[in-house]
């Protein structure tokens, strides 16, 4: 098992080691010289969709979601097709990431509010994949955890600080066939080769497992509230943009865009399979996806699996570094290569400080997304869909959104019917309060 992960992490550095020779410039280092292919570029969004949060914790939320679970995947893939009308717009206002797109729709001022926001939610979900990494190396080797959180954090800011988007883009395409593999894989040994143990789970959790599409714990006001908070990153998010912004064209940026989201339907009813599947394992230590595949996978396969999982980390990992880096940069008068790396070496020694105190993973990834999604959600397709704001109206929506989004995340429950979907409300308020916010400011709409 070491052996392979060793073999697995240096393959990776290597491929790092080769891009980083043909990495001359800003643009080959922050969008591959806008010259990826489709395949490379849906690539790459699968692999990053599929991170921690998407497949673990969806695996491990079985006990309370069952197969709607499966949900988290199938929202996914409705952002991206709602992303597909609009993606041609986004690709000619963006030039290397997110705020590059506010600004040139709304100006320099909502663009710094860009720049300062997200890179500190984006440094908090590379803090989450450093925490899943680390804990996935000490399930499959000796490692004590510090000693894994930091070889996590070597390993794929080594790679992304070398050859920056080149890198990705290869050893996402990579990561991603791993993941897919890994998952069929465990699905097939549960469904078909599980033995005794697996036929007894089999039976046992069809009878005890919540249901798809919804149940007691997953109604339609938390589908809606899940396509409001989560979906609606996959149509407005950062990583999904820095992503676009490889492809060689629009044209070339929708196709891969649809071909992710084609590739995750499949996936996201796997994963509620193995969620489903996972409901009889008690008392499980670490992730419960790793319990299945002790129980049903041979030996020999165990180490495919692991790689399967780490890429799983690694593949959300590197893109979000890059991501909060490239935006951290675009402070900088004139960008250069140097700083580029100097400052995704620093972004990754604090996300791993972070991943040395805290241990909460998927109440970190989610906390951040639906911060995210209140705050910049609604005026990035305002601005997409052609309309117009001033940019004052613009920045205090994005600010107004993302503190009602976060108090609608962390405020406890009230007494009464209604005080218990407190924080459903002030999620929703969020996204209310946003529009109102632009509708005041609004100018004559762009055609």
């Amino acid at each position: 098992m070491n052996i392979a992960l060793i073999i697995y992490l240096a393959f990776l550095i290597a491929i790092a080691v080769r891009s980083a020779w043909r990495v001359k410039d800003i643009p080959d280092f922050f969008v591959a010289r806008k010259g990826a292919s489709a395949k490379a570029v849906a690539g790459s969004l699968v692999a990053t969709i599929l991170g921690g949060s998407a497949v673990i914790g969806a695996v491990d939320s079985g006990a309370k979601l069952g197969g709607a679970a499966s949900w988290f995947m199938l929202v996914g893939a409705l952002g991206l097709f709602a992303l597909i009308p609009i993606a041609g717009r986004a690709y000619e206002h963006g030039k290397y990431s997110l705020p590059d797109l506010v600004e040139n729709l709304y100006g320099k001022g909502p663009r710094l509010v860009a720049t300062i926001v997200i890179p500190v939610a984006w440094t908090g979900i590379v803090a989450a994949q450093i925490i899943a990494a680390a804990k996935l190396l000490m399930t499959f080797t000796s490692m004590p955890y510090t000693t894994a959180a930091i070889v996590s954090a070597v390993v794929f800011t080594g790679y992304t600080l070398a050859g920056g988007q080149l890198s990705i883009l290869r050893t996402d395409f990579l990561q991603a066939c791993l993941i897919i593999v890994g998952l069929l894989l465990l699905a097939g040994f549960a469904k078909f080769g599980g033995g005794e143990l697996g036929s007894m789970l089999a039976s046992a959790t069809t009878s005890v497992a919540p249901k798809f599409p919804f149940n007691a714990n997953f109604t339609p006001l938390d589908l809606f509230l899940l396509i409001l908070t989560y979906g609606t990153t996959y149509t407005a998010g950062p990583d999904i943009y820095s992503r676009m912004f490889c492809a060689k064209d629009a044209a070339t940026a929708k196709k891969a865009i649809g071909m992710a989201a084609c590739v995750l339907i499949p996936v996201a009813f796997v994963i509620g399979f193995l969620a489903v599947y996972g409901v009889n394992f008690a008392h499980v230590q670490g992730a419960r996806i790793t319990a299945i595949a002790d129980a049903v996978l041979p030996s020999a396969l165990l180490p495919v699996f692991a790689l399967a999982l780490l890429s799983v980390v690694l593949s959300s990992a590197d893109t979000t570094l890059l991501s909060s880096s490239i935006i951290i940069n675009g402070l900088c008068r004139k960008p250069s290569l140097f700083q580029a790396r100097i400052i995704i070496l620093l972004n990754g020694i604090v996300a791993l400080l972070l991943a040395l105190v805290f241990t909460d993973i998927i109440g970190t990834l989610l906390l951040a997304l639906a911060v995210y999604a209140g705050a910049f959600t609604v005026p990035i397709l305002w601005g997409l869909l052609g309309f117009k704001a001033k940019p004052k109206f613009v920045g205090t929506a994005i600010v107004a959104g993302g503190i009602l989004a976060l108090a609608g995340k962390l405020c406890p429950a009230l007494p009464g019917s209604l005080g218990q979907h407190t924080g459903d409300i002030l999620m929703i308020a969020a996204f209310v309060v946003n529009g109102v916010i632009l509708v005041l400011g609004r100018r004559p709409r762009v055609n």
